[in-house]
């Protein structure tokens, strides 16, 4: 048995050699460019993730906070990345990518690809589908392995998200719930009117990802000066039970001190017991429910808020 695992460790770092060799991946630079593997990196996932803090690059990459951040500093010194404070907490600051960092990852994903394309000049169809399933088997049974924890990144909403949340309002709540498609008019009809009536300074819209998906999100919409409204707090059921909710409440709540709000107010209704639990651990109360019939069944609707 010891020989047979020698072996399999042997054959996997033989093909760790060939791989790395055909990439280049020890090269000084990276595909000819001035930066090394590690930075291309970093540029990538910021142009990925943005905005993201340097705290979550450095979990997601497995890399020294320090060497991080003389890394980032040299990013900011050739203007290739911004740094902005968060809006929902001061102390963090959001990494984005400027025009010029943009084209550089654009410039580098290109040679990528054409790298990549050359590689697979003479493999035929087939085996280029036969390639591409290995390569995924070995992603996934090494990822479901050796991640200790799911990366989920919060970040604000961008085209084509609301639209999306839409649907899925539809979709879970139709499920879980057995609600008609009167509750999905009802989400699309006030996300329109919130963005419509947009306003950056009091109003905000999260979501949470992982890899391309969208997992999550929640919102805070304006009533008035000093009240907000907690709406569209939504958490996939794959994703849940891994802190998600939590963490969008956070955000929520965090976002809605540092804009002097002094009440925060949400409806939902009784049959979400996970949701419940979460505002009560928070500090919600509940101040009205009524028992009546709304998209397609008999439900109780609730009235919560929250003095902060």
């Amino acid at each position: 048995m010891q020989v047979e695992k020698l072996d399999r460790i042997g054959k996997i770092r033989s093909f760790n050699r060939f791989y790395t060799n055909l990439l280049g991946l020890l090269d000084k630079t990276l595909l000819k460019s001035q930066y090394s593997l590690t930075e291309v990196r970093i540029m990538f996932e910021i142009n990925h993730l943005s905005p993201v803090t340097a705290s979550e690059l450095a979990i997601l990459l497995n890399l020294d906070p320090a060497y991080l951040s003389r890394i980032l500093s040299g990013f900011e010194g050739k203007n290739l990345i911004r740094k902005e404070k968060s809006r929902m907490d001061m102390r963090k600051q959001h990494l984005s990518l400027t025009i010029q960092g943009q084209e550089v990852i654009s410039r580098l994903q290109e040679k990528a690809n054409e790298q990549i394309e050359k590689i697979l000049t003479n493999v035929s169809n087939k085996e280029q589908n036969q390639l591409v399933k290995a390569m995924h088997t070995i992603e996934t049974t090494l990822k479901n392995k050796a991640e200790g924890a799911e990366f989920y990144s919060i970040r604000s909403r961008k085209f084509g998200d609301i639209g999306y949340i839409i649907y899925r309002h539809g979709v879970i709540y139709a499920i879980e719930n057995r609600l008609d498609e009167s509750f999905e008019a009802y989400v699309a009809k006030y996300m329109a009117k919130f963005i419509e009536n947009y306003d950056s300074n009091k109003e905000h819209f999260w979501v949470v990802e992982k890899d391309d998906d969208i997992v999550g999100s929640i919102a805070i919409v304006k009533v008035d000066d000093e009240v907000a409204q907690l709406r569209w707090f939504l958490v996939e059921p794959y994703a849940r039970n891994k802190g998600i909710g939590t963490k969008l409440i956070n955000e929520a709540l965090s976002f809605c001190r540092n804009k002097g709000y002094q009440k925060i107010v949400l409806g939902t209704i009784s049959e979400l017991k996970a949701a419940r639990r979460i505002y009560i651990k928070n500090g919600f109360q509940l101040i009205e429910s009524k028992t009546h019939r709304i998209w397609g069944r008999d439900l109780t609707e609730e009235n919560w808020e929250l003095i902060l």
